[in-house]
C-alpha cells in the first residue's frame, strides 16, 4: 500500500465515534453560521482549506487501530491520490516550493513516494519512479502508467490511475462496505461524466464497476438509455440541457451520496468513518464556496452549499 506506516494508537471505536460525530456537527454549524453572517470564513485561501482537510484526515488515520486501517486503507488511499495529482498539477504550473511542500506536510503518502515527488522536477524521470513505486506497492497492473504521463500528459495519467485503482484496489477491497462505497463513487462520477460529455460534446471517461447495471460505453452510443436512467434517479427529465442544469445535477448527486452514506453510518464503525471522510470533503468544498462565492448573493450561495 502507498500509505505511511504510522504508530497505531489502538483506540476502541467507542472512543473514536463520538469525536467524529462532534467534528461533523461542528463543521455543519460553522457553515450555517457563515451563511447567516454570524462569523467569517475561518480560512483566507484555498491552500489553507486544503491544509485543514489533510490535517483532519491525518489525525483520523492516527486514531485507527490496525484492523480499521486494514479495512479502510483503500478509502484513505483514494483520498491521497488527489494529493498526488494536485502535486503533479502544481509542479507542472511551476508553483513555489512552499506551496508544493504544504501538500505533503500532512499527507499519508509513503516516504518513498514523497521523496520521489520532492526530488524529481522533470516529467519523464518522475514518471519512471512513479511506475516502479505503484507496481511494487499496489499491483503489477500499474506497469506502463509512466508512459501515460510522459507521452500523453497529466490528464491521461490521471484517468488511467483512477481506472486502475478502481479495478485493482477499490472494487476488490476486502471489506464489503468499502467495496460498496467505491461502487457508489463510480456511479456518481459516471453519471456526471456522461452528462458533461453530452453537454460539451466531449469524449467521456468512465470508471469501472458501480451499483448501476449499465454499460456506460453502450449508453454513450444510445443516449436515450441514460436519459431514462437519470429520470429514474429523480433528475427532472433526463440529461441536463444547459450548464446551469449540469451544475444542478452535480449538486444533486453529491447530496444523494451524502444522504446514502448518512443512512449507512448507523450500521457500524467502518460506515461511520467513511461518512465522516466524505463529509469532510464536502465541508472543504463548502468552505471554498463561502470563501469565493459572496458575489453571487446569499440566496444562490445557500442553494449551492451541500449539506
Amino acid at each position: 500500500m502507498l500509505l505511511r506506516d504510522l504508530p497505531q494508537s489502538e483506540f476502541p471505536a467507542e472512543y473514536l465515534v463520538p469525536r467524529l460525530l462532534a467534528r461533523n456537527g461542528a463543521a455543519a454549524t460553522g457553515v450555517q453560521d457563515c451563511l447567516a453572517g454570524k462569523k467569517p470564513v475561518a480560512w483566507a485561501t484555498d491552500q489553507e482549506i486544503t491544509g485543514e482537510l489533510l490535517a483532519t484526515r491525518f489525525w483520523l488515520y492516527r486514531q485507527l487501530h490496525s484492523r480499521l486501517r486494514q479495512d479502510l486503507g483503500p478509502v484513505f488511499l483514494f483520498s491521497e491520490l488527489k494529493t498526488l495529482i494536485n502535486w503533479l498539477r502544481i509542479r507542472q504550473a511551476h508553483a513555489s516550493d512552499a506551496l508544493l511542500h504544504s501538500l505533503l506536510s500532512h499527507s499519508l503518502l509513503c516516504p518513498e513516494l514523497q521523496q520521489a515527488l520532492r526530488e524529481e522536477t522533470e516529467a519523464e524521470p518522475l514518471a519512471a519512479r512513479l511506475d516502479t513505486i505503484l507496481c511494487s506497492r499496489l499491483d503489477p497492473a500499474f506497469s506502463g502508467i509512466a508512459a501515460r504521463y510522459s507521452k500523453n500528459g497529466l490528464p491521461d495519467f490521471e484517468k488511467r490511475l483512477y481506472q486502475l485503482f478502481f479495478e485493482h484496489i477499490g472494487l476488490t477491497a476486502a471489506n464489503a462496505v468499502v467495496r460498496s462505497f467505491f461502487k457508489g463513487v463510480a456511479d456518481q462520477r459516471n453519471i456526471l461524466a456522461f452528462a458533461k460529455a453530452s453537454h460539451w460534446k466531449d469524449q467521456p471517461f468512465f470508471l469501472p464497476g458501480g451499483h448501476l447495471a449499465l454499460n456506460w460505453e453502450k449508453a454513450w452510443a444510445e443516449p436515450e438509455r441514460a436519459d431514462r436512467l437519470l429520470t429514474r434517479l429523480h433528475w427532472e427529465s433526463g440529461l441536463p440541457q444547459g450548464a446551469k442544469e449540469l451544475s444542478g445535477l452535480e449538486d444533486f448527486l453529491l447530496r444523494r451520496q451524502s444522504l446514502l452514506l448518512h443512512r449507512q453510518a448507523r450500521n457500524g464503525t467502518v460506515e461511520r468513518i467513511i461518512h465522516f471522510l466524505w463529509q469532510q470533503d464536502i465541508h472543504a468544498g463548502n468552505m471554498g464556496l463561502l470563501l469565493h462565492g459572496r458575489l453571487v448573493g446569499a440566496e444562490m450561495l445557500a442553494a449551492k452549499v451541500v449539506q
